[in-house]
């Protein structure tokens, strides 16, 4: 067991991705700008209506995750994508649909609309910071 541990101490030190206070190599700042430009443009996608919110949701919270990894954001909230996501996600949605019955499935798309209804207007708020916020990183890439 000594060894294992020595081991993945070694394997940790040599591939870690350094703190948000430490200087990020140069392959991590590439990999986080893809990341941020791949979320800002998924924000234009979800306003301009190119994606279901739904799944929108679903790839901007795979894209935070990402990006946090490497070196977190600064200056912007952006729990209102997991917040979202968690309150859908017990629900069917686009091919999910297909294996409920037409009744039941009408009653859930009305408690889904509600949510919908509920989170809408903060995703696009929230959608709008991140296009704003991260202009400069599609003259970066």
């Amino acid at each position: 067991m000594y060894i294992i541990d020595n081991i993945k101490k070694t394997f940790l030190k040599i591939f870690s991705v350094k703190t948000s206070k430490e200087e990020l190599n140069k392959f991590a700042e590439i990999k986080r700008n893809r990341l941020i430009k791949k979320l800002r443009s998924n924000a234009i996608a979800i306003i301009t209506n190119q994606i279901d919110l739904h799944l929108g949701c679903i790839k901007m919270n795979t894209y935070i995750y990402n990006i946090r990894d490497i070196k977190a954001l600064e200056n912007i909230d952006l729990k209102v994508f997991e917040e979202f996501y968690k309150a859908f996600s017990l629900y069917p949605i686009i091919e999910e649909k297909k294996y409920y019955n037409k009744e039941y499935l009408a009653k859930l798309e009305i408690e889904l609309d509600l949510i919908d209804n509920e989170y809408k207007s903060r995703i696009e708020t929230k959608c709008k910071e991140i296009i704003e916020k991260f202009e400069y990183i599609k003259t970066v890439c």
